[in-house]
């Protein structure tokens, strides 16, 4: 979910989720205020940080959504 909803610069600050349904996201406010910068995916380690930031960012809010994905 993280990846999805992130803008990223090598989508034309798009997000992946907007460029396949038309249209941006609406999450919970607590979250869009820490995922509205664009992430530039070309650096290894920028990736990382973003990734462990968005997953404790949405175990503390999502922890239902969390719960589903790690059944699956």
């Amino acid at each position: 979910m993280g990846y999805m909803m992130s803008k990223h610069v090598s989508l034309s600050h798009f997000s992946p989720y907007y460029l396949l349904f038309g249209r941006h996201p609406i999450p919970p406010y607590s979250i869009v205020a820490q995922m509205d910068h664009v992430v530039d995916l070309d650096s290894p380690a920028t990736w990382a940080r973003i990734i462990v930031e968005r997953v404790v960012l949405f175990m503390r809010v999502m922890p239902l959504a969390m719960e589903i994905l790690s059944i699956a």
